[in-house]
Parts: structure tokens; sequence; C-alpha cells
């Protein structure tokens, strides 16, 4: 394998598979990033066995092809390599079958590499009917939904985001069963079969960040994995085994309360309120809603204690105590793109739902935390 390419060209495509490669891989092999160089262009590719990106670079992009060939180069020191490399332009050539130089014209390094055949067969297979979503629309799906996943593995399941698709309607929802984000969306075509899968959270964070608002975004799925092309990209996750839990019965349809305020000064009240609310478990502030009048308030023993008000229009004049996680709200409105947002109360010990006043699309609910 012998081949020149432009630093910042394999740069990106390097940064892009190298998400791909786990902390914890009990198979060294996988530590690995696979090169392989054709007469048509060089595909990079990286995998832990549950998640798999393959980016192509075509020849038109490539400044030379001398030697087509496949190798296996340590992803460990790569990436920063070909990041400090001193010149825009770096040469590959394969010493032996288990050796790479990669150098410019003022330095040189000579890796070793994993064998070619120990590397497994990964298929990237496409299904018959794709779908095809706005990368721009599943970049907000993505960052409006997967802060409210699940970290904890005692239920697999709410690691992930739960896509439902039926007709031309998307309805994505992430919950880790204390708070919830619900995201629904119209495709631009009907799809014939529903679908009803869970991607998991930490798979799809990192395909957000690869997408850049344009084009489509092709899906194919199938019952254990699903293959998302975009681009020169591809990439594959395993799907979350078992049934999703219906959520639709925490969500409520009547309020007792419905409270319009402006999104940035009561985000700026919570979080002030949070910088004394200490317990990193639960960062509980109050909340008190009189009339006109909301007043929020946290305390700690060690450092005092502090409260702000803040005028609202609520629809119901009678006084409401409220306590909730000021780390979850605060995660809720940020992912708000509105100047206003509703939020809709029935008591002290049910769900707290938080919405965009123009945007119908996405509904938050966090759970109140009781006090006393």
């Amino acid at each position: 394998m012998k081949f020149i390419i432009d630093k910042n060209i394999l740069l990106e495509g390097l940064t892009n598979v190298t998400r791909a490669i786990g902390t914890r891989t009990t198979i060294p092999i996988l530590n690995g990033i696979k090169f392989e160089l054709t007469n048509t262009g060089l595909s990079l590719m990286a995998s832990d066995s549950e998640l798999t990106i393959r980016v192509s670079i075509p020849e038109k992009d490539i400044k030379k092809i001398e030697n087509p060939g496949a190798m296996i180069i340590q992803s460990k020191f790569i990436l920063d390599i070909i990041r400090t490399m001193p010149s825009d332009i770096i040469h590959f050539e394969q010493e032996d079958t288990s050796k790479i130089k990669i150098y410019t014209d003022n330095n040189e390094y000579s890796l070793n590499c994993y064998d070619i055949n120990d590397y497994p067969h990964i298929s990237l297979e496409e299904s018959k009917e794709p779908i095809a979503i706005k990368s721009a629309t599943l970049k907000d799906i993505i960052n409006e939904t997967v802060y409210a996943v699940s970290t904890q593995e005692v239920r697999p399941l709410l690691t992930g985001i739960n896509f439902k698709i039926v007709g031309d309607n998307l309805e994505c929802i992430a919950t880790d069963s204390y708070r919830l984000a619900k995201k629904n969306v119209k495709l631009d075509n009907i799809i014939n079969n529903a679908v009803n899968i869970v991607i998991p959270g930490k798979s799809i964070s990192e395909l957000e960040h690869m997408l850049n608002n344009e084009d489509d975004v092709i899906m194919h799925i199938f019952n254990n994995k699903i293959l998302f092309k975009y681009h020169n990209i591809e990439f594959q996750t395993n799907l979350l085994s078992g049934t999703y839990p219906d959520t639709n019965h925490f969500i409520p349809n009547e309020f007792a309360y419905m409270i319009n305020l402006e999104l940035k000064s009561f985000n700026d009240a919570i979080y002030r309120a949070s910088l004394l609310a200490q317990s990193k478990d639960k960062n509980i502030v109050r909340v008190v809603i009189d009339g006109k009048n909301m007043i929020i308030s946290s305390s700690a023993s060690e450092f005092g204690t502090t409260e702000e008000n803040l005028t609202i229009e609520c629809s119901n004049k009678e006084k409401l105590e409220i306590a909730f996680s000021s780390r979850y709200m605060l995660e809720a409105l940020k992912v708000i793109k509105d100047d206003n947002i509703l939020l809709l109360i029935n008591s002290d010990d049910k769900p707290i739902l938080i919405k965009s006043v123009k945007d119908e699309s996405l509904i938050e609910l966090i759970l109140p935390v009781k006090t006393y």
C-alpha cells in the first residue's frame, strides 16, 4: 500500500472513524483502523463490534495512488501523529506486512500494524426500503432527546432512544424514568412498514457530531442493527433488543397550572439557585407559584440560602409549592430554541411538562421531588 494524501482530508476521515474505537474492547485488533486502498479511493474503518464507522475518500481527493493494499494501523497515536505532521502533504508506504511508514519531507514514523487477516468481516449492507431524513432534522432529534437517556445499565433499553415510525410520523422518545423527552417529526414520505427500534444513546450521540445540516441521511433498518449513510460516511450500530416501555400514560393531557415565562430569565434564575444546591445527586431547587409571582429558592446548610423573584403569566391563582432537580430542569431548557416556554403542572407530586410556546413538536417532562 502506497499513497500520498492531503493532511486535512485524512484528518477529517480519521476524526470520524475513531469515534467507533472502544475504550474497553477485549479484542486487540479492534484498537486498529482499517486502511483499504484501491484504485478508486481510500476506505477507513473502525469498529468496537457494536458500532462501526467507515469513511470513503474518493480517488479525486487523493494526491497519488501508487500501490493498492490494506493494513490495520493502531489507532492510539495515529490521530495525533497526522494532526501534528509539519506538512500538508503526507506519504503512506507499506514497508512489510506488519509495518507502515508515514512521512513528510521533514519527519518520518514507522508504525507496527496488526495482521490484516485477523480483522473481523463486517457487513455494511443496505435495506430494500431505506428511509430518508434531513440531516438538520436528525441532528435536532438527537440533541433534543439524547440528554434524557439513562446512564444506568440496570435497564438497558432506557440507555437508548426509541424511534417509532407510523406512516410519515416519526416519534422519538428518551427517558431515564425520572425525566422524558419526546420529539415528533413529519417525514417527507410515507413509510409502508411500521418501525419500532431502540438506538443506543452513546452511539447516536457520536453520529450527531458528524452531521452538518446538509443533505439527507439515509437510514437502513434491520432487526438488530441500523445503518446511517451520510455523504461519505457509513455509520452502523447494533440496536438494543426488547420492547421499549409505553410512556404515553406518563404525559398528562390536562393541567391545573399553565405558566408562560421567559426562557432566559427562568434558566438564569434556576442556574443561580443551583449554585447553592450542592448535592450532586439531586441539586434540588424550590419554586413557589403565587398568581403572577414565582419565587425560586435553594439552600445548603454549609453555604446559605438564595431566593429570586420572577414575574410570570399563570392560569391559576392558587398558591403552589414544588421542588425539582435543577440539573434536570437546566438540561431540558438547554435544548429549547424559543424565547418563551410553558410550564404545565397539576400538583407538587405530578410530572412537570416543559414546552416551547411556538414549537409543538417537542415535549419534555421531569418528575418533582418531595422535600418533606
